[in-house]
């Protein structure tokens, strides 16, 4: 059975080449993941932070919540994503799992308006 998951992927650091490199990233692990556009936002909840380059995804998976969540962590990491990083207001990639199936795991950020916009074009 195929898991269907919302994404979202940011970046205030390097953020073209970042996004870039997360995209190629998961496209390794998912090959027929759908990415929307990317466009910048001003930071939310990131008082230190400068703004953000966003982009959201669709995939369809045979992986758990969990194991997702893990490939996002790797690629992160592999990005560059230190664990202080975003206290310090700089996230040079951070890739959350906004919606597993039909069960909403970050309300807050899916009614964001960017989050909204970019789905509603996909």
């Amino acid at each position: 059975m195929l898991n269907r998951a919302i994404i979202s992927l940011g970046s205030n650091k390097d953020r073209e080449m970042n996004i870039r490199r997360a995209t190629e990233l998961l496209l390794q692990y998912f090959p027929s993941i759908c990415f929307s556009e990317a466009v910048y936002t001003e930071p939310v909840a990131c008082p230190l932070s400068s703004s953000f380059l966003n982009r959201m995804a669709l995939v369809d998976t045979p992986l758990s919540a969990d194991d997702l969540k893990l490939v996002f962590k790797q690629i992160e990491v592999t990005i560059g994503r230190k664990p202080d990083d975003k206290k310090q207001g700089i996230v040079p990639i951070d890739i959350d799992l906004l919606q597993w199936n039909d069960r909403v795991l970050k309300p807050e950020d899916m009614q964001r308006e960017y989050v909204i916009s970019l789905l509603a074009a996909m």
